[in-house]
């Protein structure tokens, strides 16, 4: 295979051989260099792109990394190589840090700038996460020695990495022993130039480069400095602590709460000490250095501090029996029975309970009761709900493989729909505002797609075909009816579209601000047409096709893409206002043009300020297009 470096073909040539050396779609030239040729995308963002290629320089072609770089946001292309060759001057001072890519080359290809940097051989800890489950305190331990001296090193020369999490840590592979956990093991990828060359950008509130679910409360605001990264990385190790992801690891009023969900691991008071120091909300009261960190980190082992155990396991058993009523029963039965049959399907990460017990003590006596035998459901006891417990719908195999909907438990509360005035962009179609109150519900976690669809309705009728985890598109408001029936008939459970109210309560998540994001988005949180942004973010590419579905951070529920990739439909028919919308959040169907339904979220062909969580549109019901797809909800009563 041989990649097409031009971000307008993106063809993969499928002959390899040194003697192609133009793409056979577009005629742009395959080698870098005369040397350096890409053999696949490994990631995408607003600056650039990143590919896995070879040196054919070489005579054993060795792997390397090949890191493409074209902002829009820049005057001029002499100033972006002006910076560019900055930039890469400084990586290639990072570089001679043996756990950081040493930078081979930085050079100029058809008008666009590369960098070519080694190829680390190894797995990064994501993917290490989600093969061997949660990490345990000494593999944190290791961690934390192995990356606060690489932190050290690189901000002592006045960079920030800004993106620090567990996709950009890669643990190398020793062939004698994949396995080994031993110091100097881990490597910190991921220095792109897009840190660097958007720093001015950076000072303007609401731009921001990183990882949402791992940046600090001032990195957010578009004002990150050294303890940053000391916060992006304590976010990291409680995450591969818990196996939990960060969203649902803090409560409603933004308290960590973390060590409710070790489960059987266990940590040195010591070492949660000082992770809960690295993830202060206050920049001022966080670790100011990587330093500062190593230093506190040297007390984990001393004999003198015993194992932490997790709060509501670690209260007296008596104590906790003895302030529990336990009222005599004949014969178990089911907790919630209107829908314990849906138990046994769903994938909780928490339960509620009312008492305040040990995992072990009151978890044994519910199972001696009887009462934890929810359908074959796994039940879960901890001290408190959260959100982003989701459950799993099948709705068929292929190859084996089961093939589903994941719908994430959206949580009931109120909020003002619509736009204020003061908001750029808005339209009078966004108004009135009123609170409405929302029931909970579920809502699937990401844009129906292509896999999804066929697997239900035997057909795909998506124009930009070729990867089945794109959204589906071109689907109409009735056709999308009759794929909610057949899920209806194969489940029993009411699957629908959301109502309007419903979808804006989700995509906002609790934020006022006009993206679920803050105050503006960029090309590394939605895909939209980036050549037109909003307000003052940087501009980006103008994008010709979808992407696969959850190819960006999810919002404060866990719902991906409610801006951008596709429109989607609601079940609401089209009204030119909210004057009479109704205020329990069911759908608005009386009234209104019928002939047209609601669609909200924007697309990838739309500019930033149609993908609004507040933004309204109509399409025709029985007509679909390749801007427009769909998610489902689902309220399953108690």
């Amino acid at each position: 295979m041989s990649q097409c470096l031009n971000p307008n073909c993106n063809y993969q040539n499928p002959e390899r051989s040194p003697r192609l050396s133009f793409c056979q779609q577009c005629g742009s030239n395959l080698k870098i260099g005369d040397r350096y040729r890409a053999l696949r995308i490994l990631g995408q963002g607003g600056f650039g792109r990143t590919f896995i290629g070879i040196d054919e320089a070489l005579p054993s072609c060795p792997t390397c990394v090949i890191k493409q770089f074209f902002p829009a946001d820049l005057d001029s292309a002499v100033k972006a190589a002006e910076l560019f060759h900055q930039e890469a001057i400084r990586l290639d001072d990072l570089g001679k840090h043996p756990q950081i890519p040493t930078l081979f080359a930085h050079l100029e290809h058809d008008g666009r700038q590369y960098l070519i940097q080694e190829f680390i051989d190894g797995q990064d800890l994501l993917k290490e996460l989600q093969d061997q489950g949660a990490f345990s305190e000494a593999k944190i331990r290791m961690l934390l020695t192995d990356l606060l001296p690489i932190l050290q090193f690189i901000h002592d020369r006045n960079v920030i990495h800004r993106d620090i999490k567990p996709e950009n840590i890669i643990r190398r592979r020793f062939p004698s022993n994949s396995d080994s956990v031993v110091a100097g093991n881990h490597v910190l990828v991921d220095f792109g130039a897009a840190k660097y060359v958007s720093s001015s950008a950076m000072m303007q509130t609401g731009t921001r480069i990183g990882s949402a679910v791992y940046v600090s409360p001032e990195q957010v605001r578009g004002k990150a400095i050294f303890a940053s990264d000391i916060y992006s990385l304590g976010v990291t190790c409680i995450h591969l602590l818990t196996n939990v992801s960060p969203f649902d690891l803090m409560d409603m009023d933004g308290n960590w709460i973390w060590r409710d969900f070790l489960g059987d691991n266990s940590v040195n008071p010591v070492l949660g000490e000082i992770l809960d120091r690295m993830i202060l909300s206050a920049p001022s009261q966080r670790y100011q250095t990587a330093q500062g960190v190593l230093n506190d980190l040297k007390n984990v082992n001393s004999p003198s501090h015993q194992a932490y155990v997790p709060q509501f396991a670690r209260q007296n058993s008596q104590r906790a029996i003895a302030k529990t009523k336990i009222t005599p029963v004949t014969a178990p039965k089911p907790l919630i029975p209107a829908i314990a049959p849906q138990l046994s399907q769903f994938s909780f990460e928490t339960a509620t309970v009312t008492i305040n017990p040990t995992r072990n003590q009151v978890g044994s006596l519910v199972k001696h009761l009887g009462i934890a035998k929810l359908y074959s459901a796994q039940l879960q006891i901890i001290t408190k709900q959260k959100i982003g417990y989701s459950y799993f719908e099948t709705l068929g195999n292929i190859q084996g493989k089961p093939i589903g909907l994941e719908m994430v438990f959206i949580p009931a509360g109120k909020f003002q729909i619509g736009s204020p005035v003061s908001e750029s962009d808005r339209n009078k179609e966004e108004s009135p505002r009123h609170v409405i109150n929302i029931p909970s519900f579920f809502m699937s976690r990401f844009q129906i797609t292509q896999r999804q669809w066929k697997v239900l309705m035997d057909n795909n009728p998506a124009i930009f075909i070729g990867n089945v985890n794109r959204p589906v598109e071109s689907v109409s408001w009735d056709d999308v009816q009759i794929f909610c029936q057949k899920l209806v008939e194969h489940t029993g459970k009411p699957y629908r579209l959301p109502s309007e109210s419903e979808w804006e309560y989700a995509c906002r998540a609790g934020t006022i601000t006009p993206f679920c994001f803050g105050e503006t988005i960029a090309a590394n949180l939605a895909t939209y047409n980036g050549a037109i942004p909003y307000q003052y973010a940087p501009q980006g590419i103008t994008n010709s096709t979808t992407t696969e579905v959850g190819s960006y951070p999810a919002n404060a529920f866990g719902l991906h893409d409610m801006h951008g990739n596709v429109w989607e439909w609601c079940e609401d028919t089209w009204h030119d206002d909210y004057d009479l919308l109704p205020k329990d959040g069911k759908a608005w169907t009386q009234g209104g043009d019928r002939s047209c339904r609601v669609v909200r979220g924007g697309s990838w062909r739309d500019p930033a300020h149609y993908c609004r969580s507040a933004k309204r549109y109509r399409n025709v019901a029985n007509q679909g297009d390749r801007t427009t797809g769909f998610r489902l909800a689902v309220m399953l009563k108690s």
